[in-house]
């Protein structure tokens, strides 16, 4: 009987952990209100093309502004193709960071674009 117990306080707590988990994706820009625009690195370190991306911004509820980048990339990744959405969000001491995925494309020439963006957000 005492491990039934056990095993219905493990399972509530990991049930609740889960909710936890989704309502803070909750708190990330949708990606409906992200915008991006070109941008040169210009670390003396990236060389071409690793140096070129987009850098991406919005605004959240509070007012407070989300920034990211992905570098050598020719694509923004917000178009819709790639099926970007919220995943994961890291909250660490001075910012909160949301990490956004996609859908996987593969273009004629086999080049293959695997969407990844971070955005973070200073406290």
């Amino acid at each position: 009987m005492k491990h039934g117990i056990a095993w219905a306080a493990l399972t509530t707590l990991l049930i609740a952990g889960n909710v936890y988990a989704e309502a803070d994706i909750s708190i990330c820009p949708k990606v409906s209100d992200i915008k991006a625009s070109a941008f040169k690195s210009d670390d003396a370190h990236l060389p071409a093309p690793y140096n070129e991306g987009y850098q991406y911004e919005a605004v959240g509820a509070n007012g407070k502004k989300w920034r990211g980048e992905t570098m050598a990339t020719a694509d923004s990744f917000l178009e819709s193709k790639y099926e970007l959405r919220a995943d994961t969000v890291d909250d660490q001491d001075k910012k909160v960071i949301c990490n956004y995925v996609g859908t996987t494309i593969t273009d004629m020439n086999g080049t293959v674009s695997k969407p990844y963006l971070k955005m973070g957000m200073e406290k």
